[in-house]
Protein backbone atom coordinates (compact mmCIF):
# COMPACT_ATOMS: atom_id res chain seq x y z
CA UNK A 1 0.00 0.00 0.00
CA UNK A 2 2.70 2.71 1.01
CA UNK A 3 4.74 1.58 -2.88
CA UNK A 4 1.56 2.01 -4.27
CA UNK A 5 1.37 5.95 -2.73
CA UNK A 6 4.63 6.28 -3.16
CA UNK A 7 4.25 6.09 -7.21
CA UNK A 8 1.25 8.06 -7.29
CA UNK A 9 3.11 10.51 -5.31
CA UNK A 10 6.04 10.54 -7.69
CA UNK A 11 3.62 10.10 -10.76
CA UNK A 12 0.99 12.74 -9.71
CA UNK A 13 3.10 15.42 -7.58
CA UNK A 14 2.71 15.60 -3.83
CA UNK A 15 -0.25 17.63 -2.85
CA UNK A 16 -4.00 16.09 -3.11
CA UNK A 17 -5.48 18.91 -3.63
CA UNK A 18 -9.16 18.57 -3.37
CA UNK A 19 -8.59 15.25 -0.37
CA UNK A 20 -12.14 14.05 0.87
CA UNK A 21 -13.06 13.98 4.95
CA UNK A 22 -11.53 10.43 4.99
CA UNK A 23 -10.28 7.42 2.61
CA UNK A 24 -12.72 5.46 4.32
CA UNK A 25 -15.72 7.73 3.16
CA UNK A 26 -14.52 6.92 -0.81
CA UNK A 27 -13.73 3.62 -0.63
CA UNK A 28 -17.22 2.78 1.48
CA UNK A 29 -19.12 5.09 -0.62
CA UNK A 30 -17.56 4.85 -4.01
CA UNK A 31 -17.03 8.78 -3.68
CA UNK A 32 -14.94 10.19 -6.73
CA UNK A 33 -11.82 12.09 -5.90
CA UNK A 34 -11.84 14.10 -9.49
CA UNK A 35 -8.18 12.82 -10.67
CA UNK A 36 -9.32 13.06 -14.17
CA UNK A 37 -6.83 9.96 -14.82
CA UNK A 38 -7.90 6.02 -14.43
CA UNK A 39 -4.13 4.95 -13.31
CA UNK A 40 -4.26 7.78 -10.60
CA UNK A 41 -7.41 6.72 -8.98
CA UNK A 42 -5.89 2.86 -9.31
CA UNK A 43 -2.78 3.81 -7.72
CA UNK A 44 -3.88 6.33 -4.94
CA UNK A 45 -7.31 4.17 -3.81
CA UNK A 46 -5.24 0.85 -4.06
CA UNK A 47 -2.54 2.19 -1.86
CA UNK A 48 -4.89 3.50 0.33
CA UNK A 49 -7.31 0.63 0.73
CA UNK A 50 -4.27 -1.76 0.93
CA UNK A 51 -3.20 0.09 4.41
CA UNK A 52 -6.75 0.37 5.29
CA UNK A 53 -6.95 -3.72 4.99
CA UNK A 54 -3.90 -3.85 6.78
CA UNK A 55 -4.65 -1.70 9.75
CA UNK A 56 -7.88 -3.21 10.41
CA UNK A 57 -6.13 -6.69 10.58
CA UNK A 58 -4.32 -5.48 13.69
CA UNK A 59 -7.57 -4.98 15.63
CA UNK A 60 -7.17 -7.43 18.22
CA UNK A 61 -10.28 -9.30 17.39
CA UNK A 62 -9.88 -13.58 16.77
CA UNK A 63 -11.18 -13.11 13.00
CA UNK A 64 -8.76 -11.15 12.34
CA UNK A 65 -4.61 -11.77 12.44
CA UNK A 66 -4.64 -8.76 15.82
CA UNK A 67 -6.94 -11.89 17.67
CA UNK A 68 -4.29 -14.41 16.50
CA UNK A 69 -1.80 -12.42 18.01
CA UNK A 70 -3.76 -11.17 21.43
CA UNK A 71 -4.27 -15.10 22.31
CA UNK A 72 -0.80 -16.21 20.89
CA UNK A 73 0.70 -13.66 23.76
CA UNK A 74 -1.79 -14.02 26.19
CA UNK A 75 -1.15 -15.65 29.27
CA UNK A 76 -3.02 -19.40 29.48
CA UNK A 77 -5.17 -18.30 32.76
CA UNK A 78 -8.34 -19.96 32.89
CA UNK A 79 -10.19 -16.19 32.06
CA UNK A 80 -7.87 -15.83 28.58
CA UNK A 81 -9.08 -19.42 27.88
CA UNK A 82 -13.17 -18.52 28.67
CA UNK A 83 -12.35 -15.00 26.55
CA UNK A 84 -10.99 -17.11 23.87
CA UNK A 85 -14.35 -20.10 23.64
CA UNK A 86 -16.32 -17.17 23.46
CA UNK A 87 -14.77 -15.26 20.85
CA UNK A 88 -13.50 -18.08 18.61
CA UNK A 89 -15.45 -20.76 18.89
CA UNK A 90 -19.00 -18.73 19.49
CA UNK A 91 -17.98 -16.33 17.25
CA UNK A 92 -18.59 -13.32 18.98
CA UNK A 93 -15.43 -11.58 17.27
CA UNK A 94 -16.91 -12.23 13.97
CA UNK A 95 -20.27 -10.43 15.14
CA UNK A 96 -18.24 -7.77 16.73
CA UNK A 97 -16.32 -7.09 13.96
CA UNK A 98 -19.62 -7.05 11.98
CA UNK A 99 -21.21 -4.95 13.91
CA UNK A 100 -17.85 -1.82 14.08
CA UNK A 101 -17.81 -2.35 10.44
CA UNK A 102 -21.48 -1.65 9.38
CA UNK A 103 -23.48 0.13 12.66
CA UNK A 104 -22.86 4.00 12.79
CA UNK A 105 -22.37 4.99 16.20
CA UNK A 106 -23.26 8.12 17.22
CA UNK A 107 -23.11 9.72 13.78
CA UNK A 108 -23.58 8.67 9.91
CA UNK A 109 -20.53 6.81 8.91
CA UNK A 110 -19.45 3.67 11.25
CA UNK A 111 -17.34 3.47 13.31
CA UNK A 112 -14.51 1.30 12.75
CA UNK A 113 -14.18 2.85 9.40
CA UNK A 114 -13.88 6.36 10.90
CA UNK A 115 -11.77 5.09 13.78
CA UNK A 116 -9.99 4.07 11.05
CA UNK A 117 -9.63 7.62 9.12
CA UNK A 118 -7.97 9.17 12.54
CA UNK A 119 -5.29 6.31 13.00
CA UNK A 120 -4.09 6.20 9.08
CA UNK A 121 -4.41 10.29 8.07
CA UNK A 122 -0.99 11.48 9.99
CA UNK A 123 0.56 8.49 7.65
CA UNK A 124 -1.44 9.33 4.63
CA UNK A 125 -0.33 12.91 4.80
CA UNK A 126 3.47 11.63 5.30
CA UNK A 127 3.17 9.38 2.16
CA UNK A 128 0.96 11.63 -0.10
CA UNK A 129 2.96 15.07 1.12
CA UNK A 130 -0.05 16.83 1.75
Amino acid sequence: GAALLLAWRALYGPVLRHTPLGFADVLQRGATLHLGDLAAASLLLGGASQLYLGTLNLVPLPPLDGGRLLFAYAPKTAGWQKAEHYLVERNIGLVAVLVLLLLPLGGSSPALPALLDIVLKPLLTLLLGA
